[in-house]
Parts: C-alpha cells; structure tokens; sequence
C-alpha cells in the first residue's frame, strides 16, 4: 500500500467518527509488566495471588485466558506486538536482535493519524519503536546495591523505598501524561520492570506471601522429558540445588512483586476514571512473557510450558467491548496491533500477521480455527510452538518434541507424541507449526557469528 493511500485511509476511518457522532478517536493506554505468569494472576484463576487492580479490569472488559507471546524472551516478545509480526519474521531472533528498520510500528501509525504517543518504563525493542520514550523509568531494582543476582537462592527483601523504584516513577510520568494530554487523541504506553527477575521485593509485599508452603511438583519424568535446551540452563543455573526453603521464598517475593505491579496499575486507572477518560480509552494490558517460578524444576522463561509462554490479556473500552466476559480461543500478541486500529477507526498497515480480536468479541467467530504460534532461539536451538483450542504441539530442531491436550492435561504432564494414536495429528500439527517458520536463517546468522568471531581471536 503506497504511503499515500494509507494516509486517506486513515483521514476516512478518522472521519467516520465524526459521522457517528462521537467528538474524537478513542484514547488508548497500553498497559504492561514484564515476566507475568498467568498463574499468578486473581482473575485467571489464583486464589492466592492478590491482584485486585487488574481483576477489576477484567471485570469491566474482556479477559481471554489462552493468549500467548510470540517468543517467551522480552526482546522478540516486545518486537512482536509492537509490528504485529513474528519477531524472526522482523529480524529479530534474540535479546541481542535488532528490529528491521522498515518494519511498520504501532506508534508509527497512531501518530500518522494525529496521536500524541508516549512510552513510560520499560522498552526493550532492539530497534526504533518511533513512540517518544519518556527518560527514567527505565531502571529501578536492577540497580539495587546488593548486586543484580538472577538466581531464586539470591532472592531478598529489600530496603530500597518504594518511591525510588524505575516502575514507580514510570507510574507517576504516566499519571502526569493523562493529566496533560486528556484533552486530545493520545496513545500512552507504560510498561513495569518489575515482575522480572532479580527477586527483590519490599518488606510489605513480601509479607503477603510468606506463609505459602506450596511449591511445585517436579518429578524425575518431567525432569527427564526436557527439551535439551532446558535441560542446559537447569544445569547452567543450578536449580536442582534449590532447597524447599529456597524455592519457597523466591517464589514468596516473585508474588509480592506482582502484587507491587497491580498498586501502580491501580493508581493509573484511579487516574483515568478521575479524569473522566474511561469511556473514550482503550485499556490494554498484557505482558511479555511469563515467568515458571519453579515449574517443571525451570526458572525464568524460554520455554513452552504455561508458565512461561501464556500471558495475561484483557481489554477494556466501555464503548465497544462488554463487560465480564472471558474468551477461551487461543490468541496472540502480534493480535494487538489489528485490534487496536479496528478499535481506533484506522487502516492498519499491509504486512501484519496478526488478526482482529473483534470478530471473537463479537461473537462473529467462535475461534475453533484460531491458533497461537510461538519461537525461541536459545542455546543454538531452534523451537516452535503451536497451540490450538485442544492441542498444544512442541517442535525443538533436532530434539524433542511435545503434544499436550491442554483439556485433560493443563499441567502439562503427560506428553503424547509417541503414542500410535497421534501419529496423524503428531504429523498434520508439525506441518502446521512449521510452515512458514524461517529458522535456517537463525542458524545461517548464529554460523556467520561463530565465524566472524573465529576470525578475531585467530588475529
């Protein structure tokens, strides 16, 4: 589509709000935190975990509980929504990737239509988002004096106050934006460090969560049935020397950051009901992968268990989306970008890989062909996921795979692919999950690498 023809698009979708009799396109805030489990969430299904801001959210909009990232690392996971593509598809394979610079963005199109955008906290791109980043919240917690420990046995209460965290002041430069721009078209982004490792949480929040005694149930065949690229970073960061004790009070302070996260979100959305916005704002909130917090006997992410690649996703705007309703079908991140410019009354760019959510919220589609698909590059290794509304399949380059039924086995305990009677559906999902899939020109980039720095060290 020539530049020209998406600029009349976008002045006739804008248009046809005034037709319709409404003063102005709909706001929208993108919410986010990084490394958010769905099982640490009170509205998708804990009982434990307090979250009340967000399951407000969901109560006044949609939640749908299969959605999933694109890639369950924050580099490709966040390059994923903001082009509505694959992250490999974008050029983008790893932490250390870089986005391609024609890649069509969100913040592109919003504010080719007039948009004000900003983005608070964290980015994490790998490459120009073209959103106008706001200086300073980026930091926070990673910064603690006690050194920037990944590992679950390092995890503490920390003396930090609350009011120098990068997330809290990203909620405050967030607050100030609604405040000074509620009065024209404006796209706000705000995304929180925090839940991400290190784990490191204040004493209040902490408290919460402390007298938890249950840890997850990791047996020698869930251990055994690791793709091998797990199998290494289970060695790389000794998880299998973590005690209960341990395991416990990592978990303990991971929840009580999740906790944390919610307060700041509450506070933004107090804001935006104060100011009079709610109607007129599309709410967004999601993450960008999850976090196993000792699940399958795995920390972090990078894999395609739950825990790591499901993520939490609600929307809500009043004006179009009804409220309290939860949709099963499985869906994806690179959605967003679709669904924001159908909700906006804007063309969106040609290329994108990603499907409207409308048609599900409708009720036009009852997503039985919905399918999410997701990458990791990690270790050397290549995998693909793909997850329709019965299956989940797992294909590891020259490793194992993985077919789960995610209606008996939600856990993910009981793998299937070799059993006789999945042969054809092992062979029809494989070919699915594959198609398409560009991951020789990871492997081409990983050889150019070794050899580039074979070469350097030879000189």
């Amino acid at each position: 589509m020539s530049q020209l023809n998406r600029r009349e698009m976008i002045f006739s979708s804008a248009a046809a709000f005034s037709q319709s009799g409404r003063k102005r396109p709909p706001n929208v805030l993108f919410l986010m935190s990084d490394e958010h489990s769905p099982h640490a969430a009170g509205w998708m299904g804990s009982r434990t975990i307090r979250t009340p801001a967000l399951d407000s959210l969901a109560k006044s909009g949609v939640a749908f509980d299969a959605a999933y990232c694109q890639n369950p690392i924050c580099v490709p996971s966040r390059a994923s929504f903001l082009t509505g593509c694959m992250p490999s598809n974008v050029g983008v394979y790893s932490n250390g990737g870089g986005l391609r610079a024609d890649a069509p963005t969100l913040a592109g199109v919003f504010k080719e239509a007039g948009y004000k955008t900003a983005w608070f906290g964290k980015t994490h791109w790998g490459g120009n988002s073209r959103f106008e980043i706001q200086p300073g919240g980026n930091g926070g917690a990673k910064e603690e004096e006690g050194g920037r420990s990944r590992l679950p046995e390092d995890a503490k209460v920390t003396g930090r106050p609350i009011s120098e965290e990068g997330d809290t002041l990203a909620q405050q430069q967030t607050i100030q934006f609604l405040k000074e721009h509620r009065d024209k078209p404006f796209f706000a982004g705000t995304s929180f460090i925090k839940p991400h490792f290190p784990f490191l949480v204040q004493e209040q929040y902490y408290q919460l969560y402390r007298e938890l005694r249950e840890i997850p149930n990791v047996t020698p065949e869930m251990l055994a049935d690791l793709p091998a690229y797990s199998k290494a970073e289970r060695a790389t960061y000794g998880f299998a020397k973590l005690n209960a004790e341990q395991i416990r009070k990592a978990r303990a302070i991971y929840f009580g950051m999740v906790t944390y996260v919610d307060e700041l979100f509450g506070g933004i959305l107090k804001t935006v009901d104060e100011l009079g916005l709610r109607e007129n704002t599309v709410i967004l909130y999601t993450a960008d992968h999850g976090e196993l917090a000792g699940e399958h006997g795995l920390w972090y992410k990078n894999s395609f268990y739950e825990a790591s690649v499901r993520i939490p996703h609600i929307w809500s705007f009043p004006a179009r989306l009804p409220k309290g309703k939860t949709i099963s079908a499985p869906v994806m991140n690179i959605d967003i970008f679709p669904t924001l410019c159908e909700l906006c009354g804007l063309a969106p760019p040609a290329g994108l890989e990603g499907h409207s959510l409308m048609p599900l919220v409708t009720g036009k589609e009852n997503g039985e062909q919905r399918v999410a698909i997701s990458e990791n590059f990690r270790g050397g290794a290549a995998a693909r996921m793909l997850r329709t509304n019965r299956w989940k399949y797992c294909y590891t380059h020259e490793d194992k795979e993985h077919l789960f039924d995610m209606r008996s086995d939600q856990g993910e305990l009981h793998n299937l692919v070799a059993k006789p009677e999945h042969r054809e559906l092992v062979a029809s999902l494989r070919k699915r999950a594959l198609d398409g899939w560009r991951y020789q020109e990871f492997f081409n980039r990983t050889k150019k690498k070794q050899g580039a720095g074979k070469g350097k060290g030879e000189a």
